[in-house]
């Protein structure tokens, strides 16, 4: 399964439809884990948002999903900050 969460940004001078997206509980059962399927979902999620008008997609991947997510052309971005209530 794959999520991928559609965000409403503010709008900008002459744009006033922005999205971006968030990739999110990306999960293969164990049993199908290194065939592929993870690829592919990622791959779909991406084109989803690609024909969606979605401007980017990030994601917050597991030290496990790293590779995936680098094959997929996912890049690290300076300058996220996060704030957790924890």
């Amino acid at each position: 399964m794959a999520w991928l969460a559609v965000v409403n940004r503010v709008p900008g001078p002459g744009r006033w439809l922005r999205l971006s997206g968030n990739l999110q509980s990306v999960y293969v059962i164990p049993e199908r884990r290194g065939a592929g399927v993870g690829r592919l979902l990622v791959d779909a999620a991406i084109a989803m948002a690609r024909d969606s008008g979605i401007d980017y997609v990030s994601v917050h991947p597991s030290e496990r999903s790293f590779p995936l997510y680098r094959r997929a052309r996912f890049n690290d971005y300076p300058g996220v900050l996060e704030l957790r209530w924890d």
